[in-house]
């Protein structure tokens, strides 16, 4: 297989006096379209509206309430739980801690659209950054075409609308496969893209720990490009010496959190994947929708062929002979769509691939929420494959077919995206409480206390939770002690007897079981406080069960 590197000079500049006399050719309002920000701008408009979207409406769920209580902590706490119990997500803390200062200095409390905001605003810079990758390297209509499917895409979505570090991650793993590829590709080396891309590699392994095998992918492709005869090897050669540095530096700086990630994995409750574990990935990408899954993969699968076929001299020069295919040849940036395909194929499979393999034995990575990390490259790839179809109608066609059922799946998400109703069952609390009324809440291993907690400081009415119920101990007291209280005193009939004797009323609360053994001893204990005290009142959501007893 030769390359288009092989080829004669001259044909090389004959083909690119016909890219500038294409461009000459252009429409005023197509030149503008194409120079401008305009596009780009389009794509960030649309991914805020979609993200902002409904932002608040879900309640937050355990993770997020925990990003929050973390977050919240003074800074020299936050600082001891990150390098103590918890390193992953390191970065991203920090920047949560100092964004709620700030919003808490202008007034607004801690409520859900308040702390996911700044999700919301990466993911849709990471849509922006999706989109220049795809004009820059390959075509208008394949950025067009990948950063619409990203912005509609439900898994990319919910981790847009999370609390969580993913929109982040997205942001600054985007950021350096772009700074990367803009290494490689340009004549003249910029240190200025060195130094954003080590910059952006070392963050994002801060923000989750995940994004290593990211950066394994971006090796792994280095040393395709140096290896296959592309029209960037010779680049990639002479680029190879300032990139090795660059790593080197980046694994130095990446030591302090992986020597603190030694002995605080907590992926156990991550189940062994299997085939169906891997096909159910693709399930979750598309949406639930079969018919969206299969065009998507197809289109993907069609780049990889197309690349293929552009790169073999003997089946391009077939190909373009054919009419239907003679202006495939004079798009400007048909010369480098086997070395982009590499690139991106390396960033879809090599994470994918590994984190399946590496789950296998105590370390559990292969779940969606780690591995939306796959979902720009697969956009790409997929936008990619309108380089390939020569019929502009056709194209159109496509794009607008594949958006439109893609989008099927975006009034589905809205209509799922709460995962846990802890707002509801505290705001009922909060309306039925009375001053000298007590609290006890179960399972507190399982974050009931401390989700009562943040919704009754994220909407204060007075109501604090007590620091003497029985079962109750501060989260922060765990992740700075990685030791966890003693939450089956919530259970124990002698300590809840002596509580509740201090009280007029008793709230009884019950969460987030994760066994029939809990719900059973749950039962037993409500059964002794049927028969000892007045039932008044209850609320119960999928999440939560709060019981009203009168005492006296």
């Amino acid at each position: 297989m030769q390359s288009f590197s092989k080829e004669l000079p001259s044909s090389l500049e004959k083909q690119q006096n016909e890219d500038d006399v294409s461009t000459r050719r252009r429409s005023l309002p197509g030149r503008i379209i194409m120079e401008s920000w305009l596009p780009g701008l389009l794509v960030v408009c649309v991914a805020l509206g979609l993200n902002f979207y409904r932002l608040g409406d879900p309640s937050l769920w355990f993770d997020e309430i925990l990003s929050v209580t973390r977050a919240i902590q003074p800074l020299p706490v936050v600082w001891k739980i990150i390098w103590t119990t918890q390193p992953n997500m390191a970065l991203y803390y920090l920047l949560l801690h100092f964004w709620l200062d700030v919003t808490n200095a202008l007034g607004f409390a801690p409520t859900e659209t308040v702390v996911r905001l700044p999700s919301a605003i990466c993911a849709a810079l990471s849509a922006l950054v999706v989109f220049q990758m795809g004009r820059r390297y390959l075509s208008l209509s394949v950025a067009l075409l990948a950063s619409g499917l990203y912005v509609i895409n439900a898994l990319q979505l919910t981790y847009a609308q999370e609390t969580r570090s993913y929109g982040l991650q997205l942001l600054l793993l985007s950021l350096a496969w772009y700074a990367l590829l803009n290494i490689l590709a340009q004549e003249k080396l910029s240190w200025r893209w060195l130094v954003v891309y080590g910059l952006t590699a070392t963050l994002s392994v801060y923000t989750q720990i995940f994004s290593l095998l990211v950066l394994l992918s971006q090796a792994i492709a280095v040393v395709c490009l140096l290896v296959l005869p592309t029209t960037w090897r010779e680049r990639t050669r002479q680029r190879f010496r300032p990139l090795l540095f660059c790593g080197i530096v980046v694994g130095i700086l990446l030591v302090p959190i992986l020597l603190a990630s030694q002995g605080n994995d907590k992926t156990g409750w991550i189940p062994i994947p299997d085939l169906g574990d891997a096909l159910h990935v693709f399930t979750v990408i598309s949406g639930a929708q079969k018919i969206y899954e299969v065009i998507l993969l197809g289109l993907c699968l069609l780049s990889v062929i197309g690349a293929l076929c552009v790169q073999s001299t003997r089946l391009r020069t077939l190909i373009l002979r054919l009419p239907v295919f003679a202006s495939l040849g004079k798009q400007p940036h048909i010369r480098q769509f086997f070395p982009i395909i590499v690139v991106l194929t390396c960033w879809f499979v090599i994470p994918f691939v590994l984190s399946y393999i590496i789950s296998q034995g105590s370390t559990r990575l292969f779940i969606p929420r780690y591995l939306v990390t796959i979902v720009p490259p697969l956009m790409l790839l997929a936008g990619a494959s309108c380089m390939l179809i020569p019929w502009r109608y056709l194209r159109v066609t496509l794009m607008v077919g594949a958006l439109l059922v893609a989008s099927w799946a975006v009034p589905l998400y809205y209509q799922s995206a709460e995962v846990e109703d802890w707002q509801t069952p505290t705001a009922w609390l909060q309306d039925h409480y009375q001053s000298g009324d007590g609290m006890v809440c179960y399972d507190n291993d399982q974050g009931c206390e401390v989700g009562i907690e943040y919704y009754l400081r994220a909407y204060p009415t007075g109501v604090t939770f007590p620091e003497d119920a029985p079962g109750a101990f501060p989260w922060v007291h765990y992740d700075t002690t990685n030791q966890l209280g003693d939450s089956e005193s919530a259970l124990d009939t002698t300590q809840l007897a002596t509580y509740v004797a201090q009280h007029k009323r008793l709230f009884f609360i019950v969460a987030r079981l994760s066994s029939d053994d809990q719900v059973a001893r749950v039962k037993a204990t409500q059964q002794w406080l049927n028969s000892h005290y007045q039932y008044q009142d209850q609320v119960t959501t999928p999440t939560m069960t709060i019981y009203l007893y009168k005492v006296n």
